[in-house]
């Protein structure tokens, strides 16, 4: 198997998942915002609600998620792994995530 099949195939397999996620959903259903917010659950728990040790996120003002995640990408906010996370947005895709992950 190439590793060009192996990549589509996990990717397929990890979007499969994205969309069954609480419940059956056509890819119509998922927003961009779903998607990109789909790595935050990764630590932060399914729609962000929080997984110890990492606090809930949903729920929050989009402008002060933004911010947040900015001050993290300027290393101005320190953390481990956040800083890593935040550099890889634009300003509108973390608009777009936290205007998801606002209604959680």
């Amino acid at each position: 198997m190439t590793c060009k099949i192996v990549a589509q195939t996990g990717l397929a397999a990890g979007l499969l998942g994205i969309l069954l996620v609480g419940g059956v959903a056509s890819a119509g259903d998922v927003s961009r915002g779903a998607l990109l917010a789909s790595h935050c659950e990764t630590c932060h728990g399914m729609g962000g609600k929080g997984a110890m040790p990492n606090p809930a996120i949903n729920g929050m003002d989009v402008a002060d998620m933004v911010d947040i995640m900015k001050a993290f990408a300027s290393k101005e906010e320190s953390s481990t792994m956040m800083y890593r996370h935040a550099q890889g947005y634009t300003e509108e895709e973390l608009k777009m995530m936290a205007e998801y992950l606002k209604g959680k």
